[in-house]
């Protein structure tokens, strides 16, 4: 005769098991989910950020970011409030190149932490006539605000292209 304590634990094992294996599918499942929603907002804040920047729209180019915010290239600036943001924009536009219309990007998002994630952004500048007038490299940091995903760090792969890039 079987031992029905002994099937009943057995098949209460089998089932809490299987409850395991759902839990655990299923945060799976929804994890990357969650990265890649994380990674729309992160992309949708740069490509703004970007659309600012091409239209030299300081007030929208400060709105992306959160203060202090460092930046790294041939020095490393560290601006403390919008109105740094704004004169480093500000100055940059009378050192861009001559003739630049416009920017063509190309972006990889990567994870660095749970709360930091990188948007390198591989970009070229180009002229009315669809010119390229130079090709650099930009590694821009951000992290989660209570105004959403925001740039605190922006690493210039090219000397003299602190905070200008794209």
């Amino acid at each position: 005769m079987p031992d029905y304590c002994s099937l009943e634990l057995a098949f209460l094992m089998e089932e809490n098991e299987t409850m395991h294996l759902k839990i655990v599918l299923t945060a799976l499942l929804f994890f990357p989910i969650t990265l890649a929603a994380q990674e729309t907002l992160i992309e949708n804040e740069y490509k703004a950020y970007l659309d600012d920047f091409m239209a030299f729209d300081l007030e929208g180019i400060a709105s992306h970011f959160t203060t202090p915010t460092m930046v790294i290239g041939a020095s490393t600036q560290v601006r403390l409030d919008e109105d740094a943001i704004k004169d480093a924009y500000r100055a940059a536009r009378t050192n861009i190149q001559n003739g630049y219309a416009y920017s063509k990007s190309s972006l990889e998002i990567t994870q660095v932490t749970n709360k930091i994630y990188c948007v390198t952004n591989t970009f070229t500048r180009h002229n009315d006539a669809d010119e390229v007038l130079f090709e650099g490299t930009s590694y821009n940091f951000f992290k989660e605000t209570k105004r959403g995903w925001k740039l605190f760090l922006i690493q210039s792969a090219e000397n003299g292209l602190v905070g200008i890039a794209p």
